[in-house]
């Protein structure tokens, strides 16, 4: 079981979780051999008459969910060392176990209009010489960088959050996303109108943004304080999404939130891509994530199929 401990350290989990998953690994051994089964060629017909076995011992739901997660651990280990090269697990689900919500996709055609339509007041806009003409025009051009970001490299908002200044290299035209314990790091390359876009944004937005607050910072998209303020709140950096949901929605009725925008990315990739190319551009620690949005993918073939063939 050492080398099981090994690789589940390498995937970021903590100690107390590779406590469990040991306990369930062996349990699921034990069983194996009661059944005179092979745990490491076990097949997916063992898999499920052990979660049926779990069933009548009176398991939930839910944590006969968590023991079959633990086995996809496992057999992804023995790929891993070649000992197999197929997830008998990686395909069952337990009823009653709600899965990834799926959004309505947006199209690429769709996700670009997001971006493109995305409106920044021009210096000659008739409301400049309000007072808090300036600082909004800072943060629309910021919004804008960050909209790109979500929309051609599909960064999540905690991921935009934590970005910092060395982490967009314009010179290589590639943007660093770091590991967590929940997704893989990764770095995805600029589109050319990005560059011109984020050096805009780094040279002069950023630095207006900056002098704006008494502490500086290395984070690469700087919230704007409170009205009259110099100090930032983590609620400052809660309304830059707030005020960037609000602008996309009022152009587009169908945005629901930026997960939405995620899955909308990771769905068009995976009709361009292989699986695991698609698993390194979404930072994904699991193939097995990736392939649920796989789901949203048959939706928006069916939806073609349904326009272009239509049955009855």
């Amino acid at each position: 079981m050492n080398s099981i401990e090994k690789y589940l350290q390498q995937k970021g989990l903590s100690k107390s979780t590779i406590k469990c998953y040991n306990t369930e690994i062996l349990e699921f051994i034990a069983w194996c051999d009661q059944q005179g089964i092979e745990a490491e060629y076990a097949t997916s017909t063992d898999i499920t008459g052990y979660m049926k076995h779990l069933q009548n011992k009176g398991q939930a739901n839910v944590t006969r969910n968590i023991n079959l997660n633990t086995l996809k651990h496992y057999f992804d280990y023995h790929i891993l060392n070649e000992t197999r090269d197929d997830n008998p697990a990686r395909h069952i689900k337990i009823r009653g176990i709600a899965y990834n919500t799926l959004y309505p996709i947006f199209t690429k055609q769709e996700l670009e209009s997001i971006y493109h339509n995305y409106h920044i007041p021009a210096s000659n806009d008739p409301m400049s010489k309000r007072n808090w003409f300036a600082n909004r025009q800072l943060c629309k051009q910021r919004n804008k960088a960050i909209l790109g970001l979500m929309v051609y490299q599909g960064l999540g908002t905690d991921e935009v959050n934590r970005l910092t200044v060395k982490d967009i290299r314009l010179r290589e035209g590639i943007v660093f996303i770091a590991g967590t314990r929940r997704g893989n790091e990764r770095e995805m390359e600029l589109k050319p109108h990005q560059i011109m876009e984020l050096m805009e944004y780094q040279l002069t937005v950023r630095v207006a943004l900056q002098k704006l607050q008494t502490a500086t910072s290395d984070l690469y998209f700087l919230p704007t304080p409170a009205s009259g303020k110099k100090t930032i709140t983590s609620n400052d950096g809660i309304n830059i999404w707030k005020r960037l949901s609000q602008d996309i929605r009022a152009n587009n009725k169908k945005f629901v939130n930026f997960l939405q925008v995620r899955a909308s990315v990771i769905t068009y990739w995976l009709q361009q891509y292989n699986l695991r190319q698609v698993q390194y551009m979404a930072g994904h620690r699991y193939v097995s994530t990736t392939e649920n949005y796989l789901a949203n993918n048959m939706e928006a073939l069916q939806a073609d199929i349904d326009q272009f063939h239509p049955i009855g």
